[in-house]
């Protein structure tokens, strides 16, 4: 390579790392300016002039947490959350294990047709299921959030979860075969913990889809069981809107998630590009 193609190449990639930054910058922009907000009091965040530089309070965060009802809808999110992501994971993985096992092409027209069941809108669902959830008596419970995310997140899990399936070396579950174990044994003590990142990808991203749901939650939560993307509306008053509380309170909404990325990174960027070479 000349001089001058290396000189033009780090050129591009200057170019490129000026690009990406600006285009962060772009994205987690107002991420930055509702924790900023958090902290403001209201004359700080409405003032005329805007300042980057100003003495925070926790102010806003006192009357999130010891004011309101927001702390229960956030233990609210949790419970749901938590419970649809294991649901999730345990009944995706019985439907993606069989399908990455005895490959077909009929399996793989099923396997297109369910993730073609996550390209439907939610709003074309949420009467059929409210009225469905209604006729059982589960509006308004913890329990229809907890079906809903589970069922709504098990099409893209399957379709991840089949493809780090096959990642699986056939010949290991052979070996443990011969050692008498049996096919319950070798999805669980072989097959779950080599495709560990896989599953832990899978599971943060219907943990993501969940928590940040509001459609559902909104229609199917009750008085005390909302969620926290809920809570937030508890903020917006005939009277006015706390937009500084509002914004600490979507700053703890944003902390789960970032945290759970943040631990995980490593298995969702490994896990998201299993079987990308070969």
């Amino acid at each position: 390579m000349s001089a001058k193609t290396m000189k033009k190449s780090r050129a591009m990639d200057h170019v490129r790392l000026v690009l990406g930054i600006f285009a962060t910058l772009i994205f987690i922009f107002p991420i930055i300016w509702m924790v900023m907000t958090g902290f403001k009091t209201g004359n700080q965040a409405f003032s005329n002039s805007t300042s980057f530089f100003f003495t925070p309070t926790l102010d806003n965060y006192r009357e999130v947490f010891f004011e309101s009802d927001f702390k229960s809808a956030v233990v609210t999110s949790f419970r749901a959350v938590s419970i649809s992501v294991v649901l999730t994971v345990l009944l995706a993985s019985g439907i993606a294990y069989p399908m990455a096992r005895f490959p077909s092409k009929r399996l793989d027209g099923l396997a297109s047709w369910i993730i073609s069941l996550r390209i439907v809108p939610p709003i074309v669902t949420i009467i059929p299921l409210f009225l469905l959830l209604k006729n059982v008596n589960l509006t308004g419970s913890i329990w229809s959030l907890v079906l809903v995310y589970t069922f709504m997140n098990i099409p893209l899990a399957v379709w991840l979860l089949r493809g780090f399936f096959k990642e699986v070396p056939r010949e290991i579950e052979e070996a443990a075969e011969l050692d008498g174990l049996d096919s319950k044994r070798i999805f669980f003590k072989i097959v779950l913990p080599l495709s560990a990142p896989g599953v832990v990808a899978t599971a943060l991203l219907s943990f993501v889809f969940a928590w940040n749901d509001f459609l559902f939650a909104n229609i199917l939560s009750g008085a005390t069981t909302r969620t926290a993307t809920v809570g937030l509306t508890e903020f917006v008053t005939p009277v006015g809107t706390a937009w500084t509380t509002i914004m600490a309170a979507g700053t703890i909404v944003v902390i789960p998630v970032w945290i759970a990325a943040l631990f995980a990174q490593k298995y969702l960027v490994r896990g998201l590009t299993m079987g990308s070479v070969k």
